[in-house]
Parts: structure tokens; sequence; C-alpha cells
């Protein structure tokens, strides 16, 4: 690639490869934007769905943020299949899940996808939240929005009733699920190009100055509060399991306004005890699993703050709601 510092060899053919239970089909955008509650926006990227027999895309145009997740049942085989036109280079690592060297999706390690297609493939052993992201240019192309949710259910139990739902194999039952992914936005870093840093120059991708806080791709300063996708409405009687990813690259405490919540599982993994709390502190990429059962009727507003790294300040909050019923 002229504009990048780094030249690695071609993705090969997928080592092993066999027939998938389940195929995901992923392009990518280069030219999206998101609006905040001000009225300002900032260019994002990300990955698309394409459908069957679709080719390279361009990468411009649009797609939703995060990217559309992917959700598997445990001990699938499963394909992801990543095309990428020429004139960029990126990968898809499962953040969390454990596949084989050639197919965890760590660029330069391995190579990047570029001018062609990779398919990916893994399988989940452990239900519970993860997420996948691109790992070129790791710092940028995350903040920049290549990423989204990665669900694996537990396997169906025979011995449940129809349509029972559990955070995993055996685990506490749910009615009502959240995807919250809270993330941070710096404005100056969507400026950039996909290569910028590669040449070893100082792009300031170590200086991450947030102006803006969101919940699942939603500004937290207001929208969040009410937008579908990221408030919960729910009756009284029902649990709600809110799946808590630290997207950003800041510290995160979420305070769930009064509400006790049982955490049940952190990174994908069921805990050995229910840790019961009202907030939990996360770093980068960690991912909590949280059942939720209100004995009363109400409103609570769930707030993420963001906290510096290094001092602890609070550096902005967003917000959301549980609605009950």
């Amino acid at each position: 690639m002229s504009d990048a510092c780094y030249v690695y060899p071609d993705a090969p053919a997928t080592p092993g490869r066999v027939t998938p239970d389940v195929l995901f089909r992923r392009g990518i955008y280069m030219n999206g934007s998101m609006s905040f509650d001000d009225g300002k926006s900032v260019t994002i990227w990300g990955f698309t769905d394409l459908a069957a027999g679709q080719g390279q895309d361009d990468g411009m145009g649009g797609g939703s943020f995060p990217s559309p997740a992917i959700r598997v049942t445990e001990g699938q085989i499963v394909h992801t299949e990543l095309t990428v036109g020429m004139m960029w280079m990126h990968t898809i690592h499962h953040h969390g899940i454990e596949p084989s060297e050639e197919n965890d999706g760590v660029g330069h390690f391995s190579w990047d996808v570029t001018n062609g297609t990779y398919t990916y493939q893994w399988r989940p052993s452990s239900a519970g939240t993860y997420f996948y992201h691109c790992h070129t240019n790791t710092p940028l192309h995350a903040e920049m929005g290549m990423y989204g949710g990665l669900i694996v259910d537990p396997k169906p139990d025979p011995n449940d009733p129809a349509g029972t739902r559990r955070a995993f194999a055996n685990g506490p039952i749910y009615d009502v699920e959240a995807i919250w992914a809270a993330d941070e936005i710096d404005p100056a870093w969507h400026n950039l190009p996909w290569y910028a840093g590669t040449c070893g120059g100082d792009v300031g991708l170590n200086n991450l100055n947030p102006k803006y806080f969101i919940i699942s791709g939603v500004d937290g300063a207001s929208s969040a509060l009410t937008h579908p996708g990221v408030a919960v409405d729910m009756t009284l009687g029902q649990t709600l399991l809110a799946r808590y990813i630290c997207a950003g690259f800041h510290p995160q405490k979420i305070d769930f306004g009064g509400l006790t919540v049982d955490v049940v599982a952190s990174d994908g993994r069921p805990l050995p005890a229910v840790w019961q709390t009202q907030a939990i502190e996360a770093h980068s990429a960690e991912r909590y699993d949280c059942i939720i059962k209100p004995t009363t009727t109400g409103t609570w507003t769930v707030t993420v703050q963001f906290l510096h790294w290094r001092t602890g300040a609070v550096m902005g909050t967003a917000r959301t709601r549980i609605n009950v019923t």
C-alpha cells in the first residue's frame, strides 16, 4: 500500500476449512457519519453485512454504529468472511474467543485483509458477552467505530420450556436484554486517514481527549435516555440481562441508579459466585453480564462515568434509563 509503511502477505486460504454451522459476511464502510445532541457530527467507519454473492464493496457510504452484532450458539463452527477493497487494510478480531493463530485476526502479527476476502473460522466454547473489532492500526480503527457486539448463547436445554433464555448453561433466566457498549469520542481523531501513525510519526494517537460520550452509538448527553436501542422498557416481574461492554480506552464506572444488580459473568465466563453491587468499575474491553430484577415499578437512570486513565477525574458521562411498568 502506497500510504502505509508496512507490507504483509496476502491472506492465505483458511487452514483446515470445513463447512460452517453459521456464516457471517462482512464488508466495510469508511465514510459514515455520527451526529450528536449538539448538532455536530464526525466521520465513522465500520463493518457492514454483505449479501450472499456480493463481492468487494467500495467501502464508501455508511452503516450502523456499532457494527451489526454477531450472535451464535456455543459449540457452533462459525465462519466470518471479511471482504476489503484494495484501498484499505482491515481485520476482524473476535475478542475473547480463542481460535487458531491464523484465525485470530490480529493485524501485523499475521496479515491484514486487503483487495480480497479472508474467512475466519472459529468455534466458541463458552456462552457470554464478547465483541469483535478491527485489529489493524487498532487504537484509531476502534475509535472510528470498527467494532460490534458478539453474543454467544448457551446450547438449548431440552428440559427447559420452549423459548427460555439463559445467560449461560444452567445460568439465570432472563426476559429482556440490553447491550450497552459505552465509548468515548474525540473528534480530532476522526479526521485522520486509516494508516495514520503507521509510518512512525506522531499523529496524536497517544492523546485521547473525548468530547462526546456514547452508549451503543447513541449520544449519552440526552438521546440515550429514550433511544429504543439503548433505554430499557420492561414490566414488573420481568428479568433484565444487561450486557455491559467497556468499549472505550479510558476507564469507566457504570452506576445503576440505586438498583442492586447480580453480576453473573465477566469477560464471557460465569463467575464462581454472584457479585451483588450497584456500580461497576471497568477498563477497556472488559465485559460484565448483569441480572436486574426490579421489585417495584419506576424509572432508574443508569450513568456511565468516563474516568481519566491517570488522574481518575471524571471526563464526561453518558446516561440511559430502565423503565419498569
